[in-house]
């Protein structure tokens, strides 16, 4: 997890108190606080239990998506890189424009050919 928590219940609940769930809690031998490892963690709303909605990893995230590369396809037949049609974007079958090949979009999936997510 990157950066400042901003937690906040979708409820709306005041106080604003949270509990973290499955975040690893460090202590000494005699069990004293050292540190935790909140990147594993889930937060609830102490009075509610709803999952709590982390707003500043939403805004960054909102960030990463408007400044993201556009998805490019990749031609099963011929391995050309190409964008998705500008015209359609909701279009589930491309032609190749280099082999004239068409190909469903998911085929050309970067995740499918060993690249990506």
């Amino acid at each position: 997890m990157s950066g400042r928590l901003q937690l906040q219940c979708p409820n709306g609940c005041v106080p604003a108190h949270f509990e973290a769930l499955n975040a690893p809690l460090f202590v000494d031998a005699s069990g004293r606080y050292l540190e935790h490892d909140s990147k594993r963690a889930t937060y609830v709303c102490a009075t509610c239990a709803s999952v709590a909605v982390d707003i500043a990893a939403a805004a960054r995230q909102m960030v990463r998506d408007r400044t993201a590369a556009p998805p490019t396809l990749v031609c099963p037949a011929c391995a050309t890189e190409m964008l998705p049609p500008d015209d359609d974007p909701l279009a589930t079958h491309v032609e190749c424009p280099a082999c004239g090949v068409q190909f469903a979009v998911e085929e050309g999936m970067p995740r499918l050919h060993g690249g990506g997510a």
